[in-house]
């Protein structure tokens, strides 16, 4: 069989498949088509599909909002505050929504 090398740092394509690692990110070119079998083979799928990073202050803000509301709630209803209780699902629910609509659950 044709064991492919990288042309900058002389990595063959039997180590990388041996090992896993690329010698370098010229590498990345090289073995581009064995690369994207072994991520397909092992991910089920190519790609990312990662949650949002917080590049909203307001995203972050109604997280913490909604695990404070959690909080309260269960506090609520350890100490037997029912109607606290069922106001804060409220405001969990609506605020749950709203998150939702967002992408962040």
């Amino acid at each position: 069989m044709y064991d492919k090398v990288c042309k900058k740092c002389g990595r063959r394509l039997s180590e990388y498949l041996e090992t896993g690692y690329l010698g370098c990110p010229d590498c990345y070119f090289y073995f581009a088509d064995e690369i994207e079998l072994s991520l397909k083979s092992i991910q089920g799928r190519i790609g990312n599909k990662g949650k949002r990073p917080f590049s909203d202050p307001v995203d972050k803000e109604l997280l913490s909002e909604y695990s404070k509301l959690l909080e309260e709630r269960e506090r609520a209803g350890i100490e037997g505050r029912f109607d606290d209780m069922a106001r804060l699902s409220g405001e969990i629910n609506e605020l749950f929504r709203e998150l939702k609509k967002r992408g962040l659950v």
